[in-house]
Parts: C-alpha cells; structure tokens; sequence
C-alpha cells in the first residue's frame, strides 16, 4: 500500500542520516498524501516541500487541512533555488519520488539537477518500476514499448544501468530492495494472473491501457518494483546528514567505498605464484578433518553430474521445441566440478605468502531439525585459505572459526573479511535472500570470489524452513545488483540411484535439479 511506501522512505532517511531537521523535497507530491503523512508521523523537525506540475493538485494541496509543509507549482527538475547563497534556501537533504521518476522526459537532467540541489551525502530516494536484468528497453519488444508509450515511462534502466548514469553526477547506489520480491507483489496485487486485454466502453483509455501492460510485464518477470536509494558525494555539508554518515562504509546494498574494503592479492611482476594443493572435485562428509571421509555422491537419497547428458538426450529425442522453454546447452553442467574450476583458477592467481579465509554459510547443518552436525564439509574448498563456518544453528556455538549468527544481519561477520563466500544449499532457507546476498557483498573482499549452489527443483525440506527457488536467471540478478560479475552459471541434474528408486519412497523427488553460480566481486 502506499502506507508501506511511506513507511520504507521514512526508513531509509533514518538510515543514512540523523534523521532530524531534514529538509525534504517530494519530487511529483500528487495530492500531497506523502507530505502530509511525513508532516503528521516523521519528526516534527522536517522541512517538507513539494512540488508538481498539476494545477489541480496544487488546488487540492492548499485546500488541504491545516498544515505546515509548502507545495510549488513547479517541476521536479525545477529546483536551482536549493543551495543557492543569493536566494538563502538552504540545500535538500532528502528527495524522493513514488513512481514519478519514470516519467521524466529526461533522466540524465534530472539527475543532474536533483544532485545539485543534494548537500553532502544527501539521498535520493526511488519507490518505481525498473527492468528486470537482460531485458533491454531498446530492442524490439512489442509489449515493452506499448508499455513505454501508454504508461509514459520515459525511464526504463535496470538498476545498474540507471545507476551508471547517476554515477556521472556523484550520486552512489546505496540500496536496492526488489519490494516486488518482498511484498509478494504479483500475487497480491495481481493474483498471479495475465490482465484481461479486451476493452471496453469504460476500460480503453491509455492510463488503463498502461496499467494492463505493467501487469503483463510484472507477471512476465519484465519489470520488477524497487526501493532505490543514491547517495551523494561531495558538496555543501549537512549537519542533519554528518550525524549518521554509514552509507557506504557498510549498508544494506553490502556495497562498500571503494578505498575502504580490502582487496584480495593477485600476482604481480616477479612475484611468484602461490604453491597449494589444487582441490579435487569430491563430496566428502564433513565428519573429522580435511572434510572428512569421501563421499561417492551428493546424499543417500541423489547423485549429481547428469545436467549434459539431460540436455544431450532432451536434444536427441525431442518431439516439439518451445521457444521461451529452451535453454542452452553451455547452462548445463556438473556442479561440483564448475565450483572446483573456479576455485583452483582463482587460487592460481594468488602471491606466495598470501593468507585469507574462506566462509562457508550454513557450514555445520540445521542439527536443531535433526540433521548431523558438520563442521568440515567443504574445508577442501578452503584450499590455501583458514576455513570459517557460519551458521544461526546453536551447533555452531563453540567451534572453532565460527560465527553464530544469522546471515541476513549478522553484524559479526567483518566487512571485507573474506576472500571466498560460499554456500551449498542454503539460501533457499533464508526467508529474505536478498537481505543475506545484501551481507555476502559486504563481507566478501574487492576481487573476491562467491559461489553458491541453490535449488531450482526440489521437494519441500524445512531445515528449519523452505522458502525459495532459484533460477539462473534469479541468482545472476541477485549479484550483479550488488556488485559482482558472474564468471559461470547453469544447472546441474541429480538422480536417485537404481537401488533408491527399487527401495525407497517418500517426498523426495525422483530428479532435482540444482543452480550453481560463481561471480566476482568488482
């Protein structure tokens, strides 16, 4: 609701200031809801303003009852008078736009102007739609540009590429929340359901129009629904900012300023390598050191490494071809050996002497559930590295190199602490994954590698709880958002054994299939 919008906006500004004596503009105020629900539940100390372009609105506004917030006929670009010493109207502190932004006629401009009206590590706040990653605004998408045109969304980046453009004007990307993801937006607000397209005499405007196509797109996984927030850097201070300035030291992006985090070495003119044991592809059972004894497949229950020979026999033997089901042939893989690779190719890169740690979340399994503790399973990962666990199970408590906490808030965990994040199976678990990949970026040092194994099919397995399925797509999101490049993706297939399939039967699905996903930090 658009409560919630408030609620998150008033949120973020007590993040990232002081929260107090803010001047706040509200950049596209309608009717002026958002300014009178500030004025009546933010601090008293607000300075609220707004602008619009709508006469209307404007007469609405000052009908509205008693209030102390001022609203201008004005566009939101309208804004040199800010931080001007000749018209003494001091700079904003906050801007903030309920899906207004996407109308602009000009991004670029608006950007510029909002960051010259910002003080010092002022925020820019953006409750809108924005593009899912890979879809491209400028390619022939018939449903996109009915979309553009009828819902006048001037506006369509992903988040990365819009904050490529607000990088040129020194505003930084500070958060990015997927509320549609959040807030379950699609089965809420829409039931899950494509729109029903066909006019009629009451429903064949372009607003409705465009509302139709926003559904289709949302349900599509076109567009998806963001909390954005920019910070800026550099210009006139504020003391209502300077109070609480943690933006980028350490944030809920996981983002980290560049200068601050720690990188990882790699090696450099006549230096020589780094000598280690390079890891074999092999599960193992985490029981005792190294990882204990091996193990020849994944569990009792699966075997993996099937993914090509799917893809091989799908292509041999099929009957129809389905375009939007189609995946490529370099997607598929075997995990365990995709996540070696790229492990042994990294370690290959380092300088003799260099030391680092490497983190597995969920290291020891949920024993509160009934599952065997495990303090070693993937240490081989670790290769030259210190191995470390982290877990919220109480098993973790009392190791050695572990932390007990939740991943998603787990102040423990140091910023730039690790030179590897990695985990198997676990995010699926988390009940906000995004809040936990928000963590893994901010611990995981420049140039440091993360890797991940999800599932994509898979029964239900409450250890403790089950709440996600991941696709390629999904995970390939979820990083680049906060900061890393994917070095590989793809699925990976399991089986039951012969023998599982002649002797066993409960919920365990005869086949999983499992993501994998390696990536960088930049």
């Amino acid at each position: 609701s658009t409560l919630i919008h408030y609620e998150l906006i008033l949120s973020a500004m007590r993040q990232f200031t002081s929260g107090e004596g803010l001047r706040v503009l509200d950049a596209g105020c309608g009717l002026g809801a958002g300014l009178m629900w500030f004025e009546t539940n933010g601090p008293k100390s607000f300075d609220l303003v707004g602008h619009t372009i709508s006469s209307s609105q404007l007469n609405f506004i000052n009908n509205l009852p008693q209030h102390k917030f001022e609203a201008f006929l004005k566009s939101y670009d309208d804004l040199e008078a800010y931080g001007d010493d000749s018209s003494g109207i001091r700079a904003l502190d906050v801007i903030y736009s309920i899906e207004a932004f996407i109308h602009s006629p000009d991004e670029e401009h608006t950007l510029k102007q909002w960051a010259k009206a910002l003080a010092d590590q002022g925020l820019v706040i953006l409750v809108d739609d924005f593009l899912a990653v890979g879809v491209d605004k400028d390619a022939e998408d018939i449903q996109i540009q009915i979309f553009a045109k009828s819902w006048m969304a001037n506006v369509l980046h992903t988040t990365s590429s819009l904050t490529e453009v607000a990088e040129r004007h020194n505003l930084k990307l500070v958060l990015d929340r997927d509320l549609g993801s959040e807030y379950n937006i699609n089965k809420w607000n829409y039931g899950n359901k494509f729109p029903d397209m066909a006019p009629t005499k009451r429903k064949s405007h372009q607003g409705w129009l465009g509302s139709k196509m926003r559904q289709r797109l949302m349900i599509e996984g076109k567009l998806t629904y963001r909390l954005v927030v920019f910070q800026k850097q550099g210009g006139v201070e504020s003391p209502n900012i300077s109070k609480n300035r943690q933006s980028t030291q350490e944030n809920n992006t996981g983002l980290v300023e560049e200068g601050e985090c720690s990188e990882v070495q790699t090696i450099a003119e006549n230096k020589q390598p780094l000598v280690f044991e390079e890891i074999v592809p092999e599960h193992r059972t985490g029981k005792g050191s190294g990882g204990g004894s091996k193990m020849k497949c994944i569990s009792g229950w699966y075997c993996c490494g099937m993914g090509e020979t799917w893809w091989e026999n799908l292509d041999a033997n099929r009957t129809d071809t389905t375009s939007y089901l189609k995946l490529d042939k370099s997607l598929f893989g075997d995990y365990m050996e995709k996540v070696v690779e790229h492990l042994n190719k990294f370690y290959r890169t380092l300088p003799e002497g260099t030391v680092g740690k490497f983190l597995d979340i969920g290291g020891t399994g949920n024993v509160a559930k009934g599952m065997r503790k495990v303090t070693s399973k993937f240490s081989h990962f670790a290769g030259p590295f210190d191995y470390w666990l982290l877990d919220s199970d109480s098993a973790a408590k009392g190791v050695e190199n572990a932390l007990h906490c939740d991943m998603a808030d787990c102040k423990e965990a140091p910023t730039c602490g690790f030179d590897v994040t990695f985990s198997h199976t676990v995010l699926e678990h988390t009940h906000r994954p995004w809040d936990t990949l928000d963590t893994i970026a901010r611990i995981t040092k420049k140039g440091g590698l993360t890797a991940h194994v999800v599932p994509f099919s898979y029964q239900y397995h409450a250890t403790p709880d089950d709440n996600f399925r991941f696709s390629h797509r999904g995970v390939t999101t979820l990083l680049e958002d906060r900061g890393f490049t994917i070095l590989d993706v793809g699925y990976d297939i399991c089986t039951k054994p012969d023998k599982v399939l002649r002797e066993r039967i409960d919920e365990h699905f005869d086949t999983i299939w499992l993501v994998y996903v390696i990536a960088q930090k930049n």
